[in-house]
């Protein structure tokens, strides 16, 4: 995804589902395999039946399946890798040892650095629970691919400097893919950004994104744009980006980022060339591939270009031919029920007719309609190996979720499992989309959707410290519809804790901002010593351990 709005979208983000079984009139739809097990949320009195008398929170550790959560370098560390080849292809198809690998999924732009939380001007590293929460999200959707962003370039980014860099970013990316590894998610990474001044005399315009794109480096050198591509210096700089990143040995598991088989592919860049421009010249695709493949032989190397609208003409000829070009190919769908017509041609061409792996890079921007006939065509057509949506965003280590806008608000990211519209930043099809998206990850494994229950909340949500009765935060559980909220109150002398029978709080949601008020306990008395426990409630009625209590708190404070 480009920063700047040069995708003209049609469709809506209103536009009705058109899969079956869903509540929307529609007369145009289009037929699937399996029917999809939808995303219901679930009512109060459905909520309500739990225990009268329930256990205290400490009880309830083992009521759910056991998961990896990577807080901490240690407990990543504490996991090597078993049992996990890399991804390889022949011809142009992928696999996963023998067997042929497919998948549908998102992209995580924020994955190594985040650009939503509220309380800062620019990007920063994610919290390993943020980077774990997005990563588990794909893993429950059955996405098991995806990709982040590209690295950074300048001050508090990636790549500070000449040969510099950034460990704090760095670590970031360590947690990533040690995350990654843990929860089974494979990663693509792109390299460098498109520059998308768009010539050598740069441009004045400020809402042009910079980020990570190829001008920063060659301006480092006080050079020009276009020398990027054929400069020997600005070449040996690159390469040393190359080397220093595959080099890197991880500092949460000790594994070097080019012996992975967390990585995917390593991609050259982002959308080089953009939509309409030329693709980097083949020499330098061929030699940046060969100095990747020197690093990581066992890593696939994904191309940095796109196709744009006609990838026949575009697409550069030397590279898709070549055998020691990249191995995968992508194009970027932006332009509604045009794609499914292009995605065809686009897969005859890279697969069919030159055996290279064909993926949709990304795609976004329409309706569950589009989509659906996307998705229909993508697992009809063997010739493409997967499709990365744009884009997620994840639960926030302060409570809520990040949320992002594009094309100035028009469209907007998603959250699993999916939220109806009525705070900012939930776009209103959210709801529709995630089931959608979640039945086509199953169905191109071929798993039933049917027969493949919604995951239990995971990990335990988590109340933050500085709570109060009118001022109720916590970090969510991945794949939560919703949560209900219990209430103690201190025994006299200091003693136990007694909890209300019931929880006083159901159907409680956290599809909010990042650090946002997420419930007020409005019946709360002044001078009483409160103590609060939260569960998460997944969209099947499946119910996490209780998060562990915060208390004693005080009505008014």
């Amino acid at each position: 995804m480009g920063c700047v709005p040069s995708k003209q979208a049609s469709g809506s983000q209103s536009s009705p589902a058109a899969y079956p079984g869903h509540s929307h009139n529609n007369n145009q739809h289009h037929q699937m395999t399996h029917q999809p097990t939808w995303h219901t949320q679930i009512n109060a009195n459905q909520e309500a039946q739990h225990p009268s008398l329930p256990p205290r929170p400490q009880q309830l550790s083992n009521t759910i399946t056991p998961q990896p959560v990577l807080d901490t370098p240690a407990a990543a560390a504490a996991h090597p890798p078993t049992n996990w080849p890399f991804i390889t292809r022949r011809g142009h198809v992928l696999y996963q040892g023998n067997q042929p690998f497919r998948f549908i999924s998102f992209n995580i732009p924020s994955l190594l650095l985040l650009e939503d939380r509220p309380d800062t001007d620019g990007w920063i590293p994610p919290d390993p629970y943020e980077q774990h929460d997005a990563l588990l999200s794909i893993a429950h959707l059955g996405g098991r691919v995806t990709r982040s962003y590209t690295l950074g370039i300048g001050e508090n980014y990636h790549i500070t400097g000449i040969a510099t860099f950034n460990e704090r970013a760095f670590v970031a990316m360590d947690h990533a893919l040690a995350i990654a590894q843990q929860v089974r998610v494979r990663v693509v990474i792109p390299f460098i950004n498109n520059h998308w001044g768009g010539d050598d005399g740069g441009t004045s315009d400020p809402s042009i994104c910079t980020f990570g794109n190829y001008a920063q480096l060659a301006k480092m050198r006080n050079k020009r744009p276009s020398q990027f591509w054929t400069d020997p210096q600005l070449i040996d700089d690159f390469q040393h980006i190359i080397s220093y990143v595959l080099n890197r040995v991880n500092t949460v598991n000790g594994i070097r980022y080019g012996d992975d088989p967390t990585v995917l592919a390593w991609q050259l860049g982002n959308e080089l060339g953009g939509w309409k421009g030329s693709d980097p010249p083949a020499a330098w695709t061929l030699a940046m591939t060969a100095h990747i493949r020197s690093l990581a032989p066992n890593t696939l190397v994904m191309d940095g270009s796109i196709g744009g609208l006609k990838s026949k003409e575009k697409l550069c000829r030397e590279t898709l031919t070549s055998p020691h070009g990249p191995d995968i190919f992508v194009n970027h769908y932006y332009h509604g029920g045009d794609d499914v017509k292009r995605l065809s041609k686009d897969a005859d061409h890279i697969a069919g007719k030159h055996g290279k792996v064909f993926i949709v890079g990304e795609f976004g921007f329409a309706g569950t309609n589009v989509y659906g006939q996307m998705y229909d065509s993508i697992i009809r057509n063997t010739l493409v190996s997967g499709s990365l949506m744009w884009s997620l965003r994840y639960h926030s280590m302060f409570g809520g979720f990040y949320v992002h806008s594009e094309e100035g608000g028009k469209y907007w990211s998603y959250h699993n499992p999916g939220f109806s519209t009525g705070t900012h930043g939930f776009c209103g099809e959210e709801i529709d989309v995630m089931p959608q998206i979640r039945h086509y990850a199953l169905s191109i494994q071929n798993l039933d959707p049917r027969a493949t229950p919604y995951p239990v909340p995971h990990p335990p949500p988590q109340l933050l410290p500085d709570i109060a009765p009118n001022w109720i935060r916590f970090r969510g559980s991945v794949s939560a519809a919703s949560y209900l909220v219990w209430r103690g109150t201190q025994q006299q002398g200091g003693g136990g804790v007694t909890w209300e029978p019931q929880p006083i709080g159901i159907n409680v949601m956290d599809n909010k901002c990042s650090g946002s008020t997420l419930w007020q306990d409005k019946d709360a008395k002044p001078g009483v010593p409160y103590f609060y426990a939260v569960q998460a409630v997944g969209v099947g009625g499946a119910m996490s351990a209780w998060s562990d209590p915060v208390g004693p708190v005080w009505a008014g404070c």
